[in-house]
């Protein structure tokens, strides 16, 4: 069983994280936290085979959390994936430099979750088994060389040969550098027969940089008594290739009280340092892509305004019949089609813009204090008569009190027509709609929207929350077009406020979409502070 654990300070996330962790594999423990000193705290007691966790967290961010997650006994080569919705280089370089194993950005693509995590857990148990081999190993050939010490120049050829069918370089050498035994394998790789080396020094045998290396460890094993902890090193074997070892050394004393040595047990792990490289290139490849895309959606979506522009003036100098009629009926019918169609496109091209300014964090806002009880009003009464007309119900309990929000009013009202318009377009015949505006115990305020529409499952949730998501329904959601941006671009402007956009659904009984604003947006009355 996989034992997974979970960082982000939001409960959404957590979540979200945790139902796609728990696809990876058949048999996966998970663990969530809010709190990363908690996970910490938990990880000194049960150490994980992967963590997930956010980048920007209040009390502290997921570069100084890895940071001490490495420096925790055995911790050192688990994997840990940050995901955030920063796009910004600095951020992965400071999680790389912390010691993180894979970057993903937010919102994730389930697949390539699924996958990354999955082969990180793989070279998770393969890392393991090596250790484990390694361990037996050592402890097996201590037990051998104590035991048979006195006979060890007697029955030479036999412990050769033994050592010979290990798959792992194993050796020894005295205070002096010099080789005192070799097995076969070590020997194939520097290109000769394990007789030839016994008696040289190690430079001799591996080259200056690596027997300066030995030298120095096993002289710290000697002076402190004890073995140290594995350790990978690269070294070029006889073709001039260059092979990742994890290495291993330890102790070994001399059951008659003479002179201790150091056995030395390493094996080839260059296989899984060439899939983690792999995996490495993949990521940068998609991040590269993704970056391009977004420029290229900005760069046409300029190109594209500018007819548009001259599209929508000129229609609207027509529907007014400035420069005369137009002579014929069919004629306004077609310029009010021509207006309504170029405003719409020009609407999804300003949506696409705003999006990739989030993306690259150059969207600002134009912040002021917000009347948000009469915009609440006044947006529902907009959409009031596309409710009516499909029968459903659209109910609303805003506080009297509610306080004014420190927000950008555009941007707002933005998330919150989005929001009214999905539950509209969603919501079934003869449905209901309630629309709810409040002021939390914490001094946040909570909007949600709630519908009795076709719902979602957690998978399509997620996809819904993705750029261009769309959740594709033979029997619900092919009527209702839309091109996938109202609710990633709602949730990207919500986030640049500071506050969260939670979903809960149910399929085929309704979704509510909850966003909340922090309390140090909220502009309370001087009495209430």
């Amino acid at each position: 069983m996989s034992y997974i654990i979970i960082v982000d300070d939001r409960v959404t996330n957590r979540k979200i994280w945790a139902q796609m962790a728990a696809k990876v594999e058949d048999d996966v423990e998970i663990e969530t936290f809010s709190n990363p000193q908690e996970a910490l705290e938990r990880v000194q007691r049960k150490i994980p085979d992967l963590i997930i966790t956010d980048f920007k967290m209040p009390e502290m961010d997921g570069a100084e959390f890895i940071r001490r997650f490495r420096k925790l006994r055995f911790c050192v080569d688990v994997p840990v994936i940050v995901v955030s919705v920063y796009e910004d280089k600095e951020f992965r370089y400071e999680a790389l430099e912390a010691g993180a194993t894979d970057f993903l950005m937010s919102p994730i693509d389930q697949y390539e979750f699924r996958t990354r995590a999955r082969n990180l857990l793989i070279l998770r148990r393969q890392q393991e088994l090596l250790k484990k081999k390694a361990s037996s190993l050592e402890n097996e050939l201590v037990y051998s060389l104590r035991k048979h010490r006195q006979a060890m120049h007697g029955s030479r050829r036999q412990l050769i040969t033994v050592i010979d069918t290990v798959p792992a370089m194993i050796y020894a050498a005295d205070t002096e550098d010099t080789c005192l035994f070799i097995n076969q394998y070590a020997a194939n790789y520097m290109g000769g027969d394990s007789v030839d080396f016994v008696g040289k020094s190690l430079s001799e045998v591996f080259g200056t940089e690596k027997a300066e290396r030995d030298a120095k460890f096993d002289a710290d094993i000697l002076t402190h008594r004890e073995s140290l902890p594995s350790y990978e090193e690269v070294f070029i074997d006889q073709y001039g290739v260059s092979r990742t070892f994890l290495t291993t050394k330890s102790l070994l004393k001399d059951p008659e009280g003479g002179e201790d040595t150091v056995i030395t047990v390493s094996m080839d792990i260059t296989p899984r340092k060439l899939m983690e490289d792999a995996l490495r290139t993949a990521k940068e490849a998609s991040e590269a892509a993704n970056r391009a895309k977004t420029e290229f959606l900005a760069n046409m979506s300029h190109e594209l305004r500018t007819p548009l522009n001259a599209i929508i003036g000129f229609s609207d100098l027509m529907l007014e019949g400035k420069l005369g009629p137009l002579g014929n009926d069919r004629y306004s019918e077609y310029a009010n089609d021509i207006n309504s169609s170029a405003r719409h496109l020009h609407g999804i091209i300003n949506d696409i813009l705003d999006l990739a300014k989030i993306e690259e964090g150059k969207l600002d806002l134009y912040e002021e204090e917000v009347k948000l009880k009469d915009m609440m009003l006044e947006l529902t009464r907009m959409l009031s008569d596309e409710a009516a007309r499909r029968k459903i119900s659209l109910e609303t309990d805003i506080d009297e009190n509610l306080p004014n929000v420190l927000a950008d009013e555009n941007k707002i009202k933005q998330i919150i027509l989005n929001l009214l318009s999905n539950a509209v377009k969603f919501c079934k015949a003869e449905g209901r709609i309630s629309v709810t505006a409040e002021l939390l115990y914490d001094d946040c305020i909570q909007i949600s929207v709630q519908d009795t529409g076709i719902g979602m499952s957690e998978e399509e949730i997620a996809v819904a929350r993705s750029r261009f998501g769309q959740v594709h329904d033979d029997t619900h959601t092919k009527p209702y077009p839309g091109t996938g941006l109202g609710l990633p671009l709602s949730i990207g402007l919500i986030e640049l406020h500071g506050g969260t956009l939670e979903i809960f659904s149910e399929k085929g009984k309704g979704t509510k979409v909850a966003i909340v604003f922090p309390s140090a947006r909220t502009c309370l009355p001087a009495e209430a502070q």
